[in-house]
């Protein structure tokens, strides 16, 4: 069914999202943005390149589906998983983590350090996925089921990748945010 609220929602999550970013990241140094408090942790880049990794992995899904050219194939249609598969991850990629989890290999970040202009491609790369959520308000969100970008096998409906993908942009904002109280974080 199409549910022009759950959309509403689901923009004022994802602007909530951008306007805690530019609030908390816009004015940090290549230092900062490229600092880690251990080898194995994340970098705030790395948090942002993460999510735009993840949003670029969506992009043309989301774009067939806007343009009216989106068809579910077979396992689409008939995955009797769909729905576990998407319970599953809203009930992982909620804001608030439960149990950390290792991001998949296609959406890790990269290694190499980024420039500050970073915070604006994310900020950018935010507005385009938000723009094209804005666009699905005529969509059957629970008929129209879609693969996820990463794991062939596994399909949610459209409702349950739009769910869980906005927890999940507020749980790596709030990831870089950490990074950034850390006590040993570099202060300019």
């Amino acid at each position: 069914m199409t549910d022009s609220v759950f959309i509403g929602s689901v923009l004022q999550r994802g602007r909530q999202a951008k306007d805690k970013a530019k609030l908390e990241l816009s004015n940090i140094s290549f230092e900062q943005l490229n600092w880690k408090s251990s080898p194995q942790s994340w970098s705030i880049a790395q948090c942002l390149d993460h999510l735009v990794a993840s949003h670029n992995s969506y992009f043309p899904t989301l774009k067939q589906i806007t343009e009216g050219s989106f068809k579910m194939n077979f396992w689409e249609k008939y995955s009797p998983f769909t729905s576990t598969c998407g319970k599953m991850l809203r009930d992982q990629m909620q804001e608030q983590v439960k149990k950390k989890l290792k991001a998949p290999k296609k959406i890790r970040p990269v290694t190499i350090q980024v420039t500050t202009d970073f915070v604006k491609d994310y900020d950018r790369n935010l507005g385009d996925f938000l723009g094209y959520i804005s666009k699905c308000k005529d969509v059957d969100l629970d008929k129209t089921v879609i693969t996820s970008p990463i794991m062939q096998i596994v399909t949610y409906s459209l409702r349950d990748a739009l769910s869980f993908l906005v927890e999940h942009e507020h749980r790596h904002i709030n990831q870089a945010i950490r990074v950034k109280t850390s006590k040993k974080f570099p202060h300019r």
